[in-house]
């Protein structure tokens, strides 16, 4: 079965890789005894470096199950249980006087009443800040991070509010029950048992360049450490997410491994309906409606700020899985759905082509990427600015300046590919660099963390750009002639 899919893949990959902007894309696709993987495309455009099935890269929210199989894990040692009070397994007064009644699967069903904190991004030179001091720090402050606490941290449990910060706390529940910080538990509870060997928490080092792209010119993403790492810190490869699904896959058949079948049966048990989607949440897993019988499957969506989008999806009665990872966020939307994404498109399909069959014949492709966008000027490099620093420092709220210049020189156009396999010079295509002003760049960077976090100062900063901006974002992609700042949501709908 693999065999057929697996060519399929190498041959639609770079397709993807072309129709979608992205520079590099890995796939790994897994049955309980097999696991294959394929790639295409650049982990650096500057660089030229290859993108491989082993290279790391930032994996946002694929870090939440791994919490909940910590979790489960204590779970069955009899340390805590599912109905738990989540105050019982935390430091005495961690979450402030009077905090509402919640257990330990609420907050692993993003039902523990927090509101978003996406990751509480910082600079990378900051040092971690312990899980438990977090917890309590942000407790303490009461308000979400994004646009200096727009929103409050705090809503009524129960309801679904999906939430990076519910995750950390149950993160802190790992922590403070064993008594070991939370990165060193799960390297050696899951990450080794599972054979995955080149997985990390909040280590940033090396792997894969993240690009923040403005229809095909894409710039490096702002280098970014998060204080929320139990819900979205892990580094990891498309080979060894792929080794932990293959893992779960063979629990879900009878085996005993990171968690027993039991354990694993009540993480992927629907516990209450996500909000405009035929899906509900587990305990830290997305799961599909179970009326999709044959073609049910759990797993996660996931994306780090910004430059990384992961799929992973397991077919427990297929006895498959996959996971993939793409280096590019499409900043003309602020969400990159999985129906657009090359990552999301790959992993559908592998799933897809697996019980109906890979397709035959693909049409040859006609062709190199190609420019889908406006080419860069002196006015959208400082566009390109502002709406970088408005997400960073802005939505993000990360107070500490950008290293501007690093990130300008790493910008590239798609345009200048030669082919899918090599990477021409700077401009090779004609004049698609000879525009780009690294110190508009800048000055837009610092003309947005001029006013940021305020959400009223940004929207008024976009305004001010005019229609021209606004008709730049339409041909980048954006549904709408619409600059998109401040984010309705996280900025309490400032606009």
């Amino acid at each position: 079965m693999l065999d057929d899919v697996m060519a399929a893949l190498g041959t639609v990959l770079p397709r993807l890789a072309a129709v979608t902007g992205t520079p590099g894309v890995a796939v790994a696709v897994a049955t309980s005894d097999e696991l294959r993987t394929a790639e295409t495309g650049f982990a650096d455009l500057a660089a030229g470096t290859p993108m491989t099935a082993g290279t790391p890269a930032p994996a946002g929210s694929l870090t939440k199950p791994v919490t909940g199989l910590a979790f489960l894990q204590l779970v069955e040692a009899g340390l805590a249980g599912l109905d738990t009070p989540v105050d019982e397994v935390l430091p005495a007064g961690l979450r402030g006087p009077g905090a509402a009644p919640v257990t330990t699967a609420m907050l692993a069903a993003h039902q523990g009443g927090y509101s978003s904190d996406i990751v509480t991004a910082t600079a990378p030179a900051a040092p971690a800040e312990p899980i438990l001091d977090y917890v309590r720090r942000r407790h303490e402050i009461g308000r979400a991070v994004e646009y200096g606490g727009a929103r409050p941290l705090v809503t009524a449990p129960g309801p679904y509010s999906y939430s990076s910060f519910g995750i950390g706390v149950l993160g802190g529940v790992v922590e403070h029950l064993t008594g070991e910080p939370y990165g060193a538990r799960v390297h050696r509870e899951v990450f080794t048992p599972a054979g995955m060997t080149a997985t990390s928490i909040d280590d940033g080092t090396g792997g894969a360049t993240g690009y923040m792209a403005f229809g095909d010119w894409c710039v490096p993403s702002p280098p970014l450490r998060t204080a929320a790492y139990p819900g979205v810190g892990m580094h990891t490869s498309v080979t060894d997410f792929g080794r932990l699904l293959q893992s779960l896959l063979r629990t879900a058949r009878g085996d005993h491994g990171l968690v027993t079948p039991d354990s694993l049966a009540a993480m992927v048990t629907p516990r209450v309906p996500r909000p405009r989607s035929r899906s509900f949440s587990g305990l830290t897993f997305e799961l599909a409606d179970p009326d999709l019988g044959e073609d049910w499957w759990w797993g996660h969506t996931a994306a780090f700020p910004w430059g990384f989008w992961w799929e992973a999806r397991v077919w427990p009665h297929r006895d498959l899985a996959a996971v993939a990872v793409g280096n590019r966020w499409d900043m003309a939307r602020f969400h990159n759905p999985a129906t657009r994404s090359a990552p999301g498109l790959a992993v559908e399909w592998a799933g897809h082509w697996a019980v109906s069959g890979a397709p035959a014949k693909l049409p040859d492709m006609d062709g190199r990427p190609r420019w889908t966008g406006p080419r860069p000027t002196p006015e959208s490099s400082r566009w390109m600015g502002v709406l970088t620093g408005e997400r960073t420092h802005g939505l993000l709220g990360v107070p500490e300046a950008l290293p501007t210049p690093s990130l300008a020189g790493g910008a590239r156009s798609l345009g200048s590919l030669g082919s899918l396999g090599s990477l021409g010079s700077r401009g090779s295509r004609g004049d698609d660099s000879a525009g780009w002003d690294p110190e508009a760049f800048a000055q837009g960077v610092e003309q947005a963390r001029a006013v940021a976090p305020d959400p009223a100062a940004l929207g008024a900063l976009g305004r001010e750009l005019g229609p021209a901006a606004a008709l730049w974002m339409l041909e980048c992609g954006a549904s709408s002639a619409d600059l998109t700042m401040p984010v309705g949501f996280y900025a309490g709908e400032v606009r």
